[in-house]
């Protein structure tokens, strides 16, 4: 198979601030010269492999995304009531349609699909045609923090949440090898004697955890301490101070995000088990968190970083 007819593809998973080293990863492939024949990206990798797709220059984006006031990028945020998400990510999709120089799939320099999840059926759902912003809108709607983004008759979140790391697309649009980028961390295997404890559980106690664990009694479980905390609204405030008062409990946004990841930590490890990926990039992020989109910089040198380390290993792709 010759360099001029391997068609490489590029799998461009999630992770939040952590996918900004995406840019990273983009920018030692253009230096290396490595044709990137098709593009799949879900959640922040859809949006940065979009940038890409349309013709965004890497130096471009780099400096527009570093040079972002982060922290001011609340305006963009409009809260909503409590139903389906506690944001309306309208205006994050109009920022991204700032940023954009093209409107649809087929307008594209390299063919890019995204991916998404319905949220009341669970399938993850492949969008390559049709309005772009359409399209990144349902892919980066991270599921309790941006409402569900409708589409034709659905209701779609993040793609993350069913495929972290969407190398499966990029086969099937037709790439030959397929370079994955996971921006999240691997998980640390740990407490192994709990973890067989549990699985040794006689059959009839396992089968009353799962009766107990179903989407609908959690549910039930959420809207109860919701329930909950809106009557006790008023004492909390006349409560003493706890006992450690520079720990605090992390706020909302921090929680929605955290159990996200941590579920998307559990599903990436386990597709990345049974799934076959040409070539994986894991960048190393030092205490880099998903929500530091502040710290750009560090998140795209973390990208070159590990790029580089491979690039023999992608170069033999080629041949």
């Amino acid at each position: 198979m010759s360099a001029a007819h391997t068609a490489i593809g590029l799998a461009l998973g999630s992770g939040a601030a952590r996918g900004l080293a995406h840019i990273g990863v983009l920018k030692v492939l253009e230096e290396a010269a490595i044709p990137i024949s098709y593009i799949a990206g879900t959640s922040i990798g859809a949006f940065i492999g979009a940038l890409y797709a349309a013709g965004v220059p890497i130096q471009q984006m780099e400096k527009t995304l570093c040079d972002l006031d982060w922290r001011s990028l609340t305006r963009l945020l409009a809260p909503t009531l409590p139903t389906s998400g506690l944001l309306d990510g309208k205006k994050v999709a109009n920022f991204m349609a700032e940023l954009l120089p093209v409107q649809t799939f087929e307008e594209l320099s390299i063919p890019l699909a995204v991916t998404a999840t319905d949220v009341e059926s669970g399938e993850a759902l492949v969008i390559h045609q049709g309005s772009l912003l359409k399209g990144l809108h349902a892919a980066t709607a991270f599921p309790g923090i941006f409402t569900p983004v409708p589409w034709n008759g659905r209701f779609l979140v993040d793609g993350g949440l069913c495929n972290p790391i969407p190398a499966d697309v990029a086969y099937s649009m037709g790439a030959q090898r397929v370079i994955g980028v996971s921006a999240i961390p691997a998980l640390t295997k740990s407490h192994p004697a709990k973890l067989k404890k549990i699985a040794s559980l006689p059959s009839k106690q396992r089968r009353t955890l799962r009766q107990f664990f179903t989407s609908s009694q959690i549910e039930n479980l959420f809207h109860d301490i919701w329930q909950n905390n809106s009557r006790q609204q008023s004492s909390i405030l006349t409560e003493q101070p706890a006992e450690h008062p520079k720990h605090r409990a992390p706020g909302i946004f921090k929680v929605c995000a955290r159990s996200v990841a941590i579920m998307e930590n559990q599903i990436n490890d386990l597709r990345l088990e049974k799934e076959a990926i040409d070539l994986l990039i894991r960048p190393c992020f030092d205490g880099l968190s998903l929500l530091d989109f502040h710290r750009a910089k560090e998140a795209i040198k973390a990208g070159e970083v590990a790029t580089r380390q491979l690039l023999p290993k992608i170069r033999q792709l080629l041949e």
